[in-house]
């Protein structure tokens, strides 16, 4: 996808909008075509990169990356994490989870909707989480404000 292809489309649509006016509307249409470019150009990245950071947190085996080349946008699919089947060792480790009931109902329905177990999908869950827990961290998204304030 070539990001200029949707500013262009947005500097036309506002020179058609400038020719509505007098002359002096339709220069200030063109020279806001031209001024919004960047700022555009910057809200769609960021509202690309929010879509795929939350298709990631719905996750399933498969992260999203979007990639920026010059003027190019590409958007790829990778495995993330290993399936229960292809984990190391033997599951031999147990121990005692407590959910509340709504919690657990929803982990079954998502099982089933996986087409695997509540166990398994548990620990491919799982298994994801601590492979990426890493990467995570260091892709945050948003804006994060800090310090101290009064009122």
């Amino acid at each position: 996808m070539l990001i200029s292809h949707y500013l262009e489309g947005v500097r036309s649509d506002l020179e058609s909008l400038g020719r509505l006016g007098d002359e002096q509307f339709e220069e200030s249409a063109r020279r806001l075509g031209e001024a919004l470019g960047p700022v555009l150009r910057a809200r769609l990245l960021e509202a690309l990169d929010l879509i795929v950071a939350e298709a990631n947190v719905e996750g399933d085996r498969h992260e999203l990356s979007l990639t920026l080349a010059g003027d190019e946008v590409t958007l790829a699919r990778a495995a993330t994490g290993p399936e229960p089947d292809d984990l190391p060792g033997e599951f031999t480790a147990r121990f005692a989870l407590r959910l509340p009931e709504e919690v657990k109902a929803h982990v079954e329905q998502l099982a089933q909707q996986a087409g695997t177990s509540t166990n398994a999908w548990i620990v491919r869950t799982v298994a994801r989480e601590a492979a990426n827990s890493a990467t995570r961290s260091s892709h945050r998204v948003g804006r994060q404000l800090r310090g101290t304030g009064r009122s």
